[in-house]
């Protein structure tokens, strides 16, 4: 793990900027890059698959995202460059002594992207994502931005144009939305055996963690899953001061947060969970 990030940016600018997929705090990290590189190539990347090809001589920006110590190490050898910058704990112990890795757990990667390529501080909308990632709700109307958010698409120029007014107001019909629809799926949960604990799981593709944050009262931890593309995803969550998901997820090969981590596997391999019967 390198000592510093090289903040703010000098040297080589990425060709490159490979971001975690389908992710407010990964998308918000590419946009806080594009801002400064709108010239290099954005490619979103998830867990349990392989690097997009034809990297070889590129200079690559890995951000709020990182592959398994030895992906990381052939993409070092085969790039022109390698700069990761992630904030997941169990990728900073996989990738540890890696000198073109940094990690700070006490910013999402959005904000770490932003400081790493921008000396000023980072913008509203990346401190509100920050608010939320990081699970700290300490921002005035976090919960109603951020799920103002969510509703619009990963897009460079729509994020641009976001104001946090706007957010607010469209916010609040949202979350009461989201209220409704969430004691709805809650109620979908069944008990299932797991890692040797009893916890309620329930399917979403959304709201992950905040179904989380209300499934798993009363347990260890909880688990949300969806399946998508030959793939079965699991997001673990936990409260803090109880279990260490991200411990859990690395067994299955997936990793995260202490309290929020998730890991995926094939169709064929999906029968992991034990559901607890009558």
């Amino acid at each position: 793990m390198s000592e510093s990030p090289d903040k703010p940016f000098s040297g080589q600018e990425p060709t490159v900027v490979l971001y975690h997929a389908d992710c407010t705090d990964g998308f918000g990290a590419a946009w806080a890059l594009w801002k400064k590189f709108p010239d290099a190539r954005y490619v979103p990347v998830e867990h349990g698959l392989t690097p997009p090809s034809g990297l070889d001589h590129d200079h690559v920006v890995m951000v709020d995202f990182s592959y398994r110590r030895e992906i990381i190490e052939r993409l070092a050898e085969s790039t022109a460059s390698l700069r990761i910058l992630d904030h997941h704990v169990t990728a900073q112990a996989a990738l540890a002594g890696l000198p073109y890795a940094y990690f700070d757990m006490k910013k999402s990667g959005a904000v770490l992207a932003w400081e790493w390529a921008h000396p000023e501080p980072a913008p509203w909308l990346l401190q509100y994502i920050q608010d939320k990632d990081l699970w700290e709700w300490r921002l005035p109307k976090s919960r109603e931005i951020n799920a103002a958010l969510v509703s619009y698409p990963f897009d460079f120029q729509v994020w641009d144009g976001l104001t946090q007014d706007t957010l607010e107001v469209e916010g609040r019909a949202i979350l009461r939305q989201e209220d409704v629809l969430i004691t709805k799926i809650v109620k979908e949960s069944v008990l299932v055996e797991f890692e040797g604990e009893t916890v309620p799981a329930v399917y979403s593709p959304v709201m992950t963690s905040q179904i989380g944050e209300r499934l798993c009262r009363g347990y260890p931890f909880c688990i949300i899953w969806h399946q998508r593309d030959g793939r079965r995803y699991f997001s673990l969550r936990s409260k803090p001061g109880t279990v260490d998901v991200s411990a859990i997820a690395a067994r299955h090969g997936g990793g995260g947060h202490v309290n929020a981590a998730g890991f995926s596997v094939s169709l064929e391999a999906a029968d992991i969970l034990n559901p607890i019967r009558g």
